[in-house]
């Protein structure tokens, strides 16, 4: 009997031990982020160029890519409901005094037909403040190019009231 219970014992421990383990991921427990980012995908050089024509601080790159009808959500929730607000956002950010510079990393991208999604952690650093987050862009094809139509942008910091 009592090694029927040290063996029940052992059983139920390996399981326990079995299911904390992520399969496929070394043993690593999946909880709170993804163990890897995905594939990047086909459209990480159109994120590159708007990385590019951020800090090159082109206004007219984000003329031509901005559908009439995008929605940008920003950090801290405020909703850029046209194109012509979207354009004012981003000329602010981009014309700033100290000069911000945009690096992006961990790009993923994907499509479906005549739709397109990238994501992307990124950070903006002024040389003084650096902004550290995450972003998630759609895009809609219009002709042989791809419009952003919704910018949703997290910043990786402590909540605070507004």
């Amino acid at each position: 009997m009592r090694r029927l219970v040290v063996l029940s014992a052992v059983i139920l421990i390996m399981g326990f031990v079995a299911l904390a383990q992520a399969p496929g991921l070394g043993g690593r427990s999946i909880h709170g982020r993804s163990p890897a980012p995905p594939p990047p995908g086909p459209l990480v050089s159109l994120v590159q160029a708007g990385v590019d024509a951020y800090n090159k601080g082109d206004i007219g790159y984000f003329e031509k890519a901005f559908a009439d009808d995008i929605l940008w959500v920003d950090e801290d929730g405020h909703e850029l409901t046209s194109k012509m607000f979207a354009l004012y956002f981003v000329n602010r950010q981009m014309s700033a005094t100290p000069k911000r510079k945009m690096s992006v990393h961990d790009v993923a991208t994907g499509t479906w037909g005549d739709t397109a999604w990238a994501a992307f952690a990124y950070t903006i650093d002024d040389g003084v403040n650096k902004r550290i987050g995450m972003n998630t862009t759609l895009f809609r094809k219009s002709g042989n190019d791809w419009k952003i139509v919704l910018i949703h942008g997290s910043i990786n910091a402590f909540a605070v009231p507004h």
